[in-house]
């Protein structure tokens, strides 16, 4: 019976750990995902016969990792955190094209070392990998901004020379200018805006991107995308979204906060944007701006997209969903909108659930091990006799040594005493316990064919039925003489194997 109960504690804990595998590592993405709704509801469509509306999903600051990501790192560490980021990227990636969008934008920082010195080889391989992360449609147009970690940002013999020109001729443009749904999108290269130290104006550069922009007099309303976010005073609210904190300025080896004040009036200034998403914080962070234009006082909400990535100190990963419809006549109407899309937290899920659950498994499989081991040595007791060698004994021995010669295990001939034996060595169950043991746990009788007959289900066969699933879950070579260490690795094995198999399966299956 002690047995049987650690079998079903074993086969227990196996089925709880697969359930929490297919979840967590699968699952639990594609419910997160389901929450999010794109914001239409909350735009007015100009008349029924216009288009739906455009869906734009913005994802920032991915910023997949290298052996340069964690210097301090050991390299095999740094590799298991490369592998492991990247398959959450691919979970997380996955689920959000569920959304279906129409057009993706990528705020910078698309890698981590993009700006550093390597052969072209390298950044090729480099390239590739975060192109494997990130698959796309062709039908489903994508867009980028460079961040400071692609191009670089202020001036370090680490940083390489060919930096701007290798996420060009990979990724596009620094500037670019293009319409969706009647909104003019500026996705603009604020590093080089940095770089500038002050607003000036440089052939090619930000500045006169812009300055391009401006004396166009577009009509249509302007949406700006810029990995950094602009200026605003310190200790400013981000919202109810953010983890913690708020966005302050500051600067580094190769980052800058926010950019400079007299940069930001003038992006609003010449722009007047109707909202602004910006990256590089990690966090969700929602700002308004106030301005005057032409005389006139303006306001221009600021949205600082998560990260999609778990390694960016944010235990809830996200992206941004935003609608876009053409602008109308219509007083008071809003042409575009935007909603907040959560990802799991992939680190509480390793922190907070599996290292927890790992060690309660694990103390529950000792447990039951030294149940069982303990059982086994009482039942040794009870029917090995004190000396072979007193004449007392003489049957019960011989009968032990008959039994062996059968080539049963000896453990498991005493645990399981045989009820067609005949030797009539060892004591037989008193009169109540058999009468209480053949009691049938259900009997029916009925007529078949002309004849009365019974259907009686005994507790035997309860137990036989037991050994029969026991037996298709894999326990059946499991003896009874299994001592403590071997039963409990053996125990270990057959919890972890299935789960382990699951998660085997669908990191190929990312990876492919």
């Amino acid at each position: 019976m002690k047995v049987l109960k650690s079998r079903l504690i074993v086969n227990g804990l196996r089925l709880l750990w697969t359930g929490l595998a297919v979840w967590h590592e699968h699952a639990i993405f594609l419910y997160s995902v389901h929450k999010c709704v794109w914001p239409d509801s909350e735009i007015q469509v100009p008349i029924e016969s216009s288009p739906p509306p455009a869906h734009v999903l913005i994802v920032a600051d991915p910023q997949i990792l290298d052996h340069r990501s964690y210097p301090g790192r050991a390299p095999y560490l740094t590799y298991i955190s490369q592998l492991l980021v990247d398959l959450n990227l691919r979970k997380s990636w996955r689920a959000a094209l569920h959304m279906r969008p129409d057009v993706v934008v990528f705020l910078g920082d698309m890698m981590d070392g993009g700006r550093f010195t390597m052969s072209d080889d390298e950044y090729e391989e480099y390239f590739r990998r975060f192109k494997s992360i990130f698959p796309l449609d062709p039908r489903i147009s994508q867009y980028f901004i460079p961040g400071n970690h692609d191009t670089g940002l202020g001036v370090s013999p680490q940083f390489s020379e060919k930096a701007a020109a290798r996420y060009t001729s990979h990724f596009g443009p620094l500037n670019n200018r293009v319409s969706i749904a009647n909104h003019t999108i500026v996705l603009l290269d604020a590093p080089s805006i940095v770089d500038a130290g002050h607003v000036q104006s440089v052939p090619g550069g930000p500045i006169e991107f812009v300055q391009a922009i401006s004396n166009s007099e577009d009509p249509n309303p302007v949406v700006l995308f810029t990995h950094i976010p602009l200026s605003r005073p310190d200790g400013s609210s981000c919202g109810r979204n953010r983890e913690r904190g708020t966005i302050r300025r500051g600067t580094g080896f190769g980052y800058q906060n926010t950019l400079g004040k007299s940069a930001s009036d003038f992006l609003l200034d010449s722009l007047r944007p109707s909202v602004i998403f910006s990256g590089d914080d990690h966090d969700y962070c929602e700002y308004t701006h106030s301005f005057s234009s032409a005389g006139k006082s303006r306001h221009a909400r600021e949205v600082t997209v998560k990260s999609f990535s778990m390694a960016m100190g944010i235990r809830r990963p996200g992206f941004q969903l935003l609608s876009l419809v053409p602008p109308h006549s219509m007083h008071g109407s809003l042409s575009h909108a935007d909603s907040l899309c959560l990802l799991p937290d992939q680190l509480g899920i390793y922190l907070s659930t599996y290292i927890p659950l790992l060690v309660l498994s694990l103390i529950i499989i000792c447990i039951a091990n030294i149940h069982r081991t303990c059982f086994r040595q009482q039942v040794k007791r009870q029917y090995t006799p004190a000396s072979t060698n007193s004449p007392s004994y003489a049957p019960l021995t011989g009968a032990l040594r008959s039994r062996s010669d059968t080539g049963r295990p000896l453990d498991d001939w005493l645990q399981y005493p045989s009820d067609d034996d005949d030797t009539g060595t060892l004591p037989r169950p008193t009169p109540s316990a058999s009468k209480k043991s053949a009691r049938p746990i259900y009997s029916r009788s009925f007529v078949l064919f002309g004849r009365r007959r019974r259907i009686t289900i005994g507790s035997d066969s309860v137990t036989a039925l037991s050994g029969t699933i026991f037996s298709c879950c894999g326990n059946e070579n499991v003896p009874k003489s299994r001592g403590f260490a071997a039963g409990f690795l053996y125990d270990v094995w057959t919890v972890a194997i299935y789960p382990l198999a699951i998660f085997a399966v669908l990191s190929w299956w990312m990876f492919r």
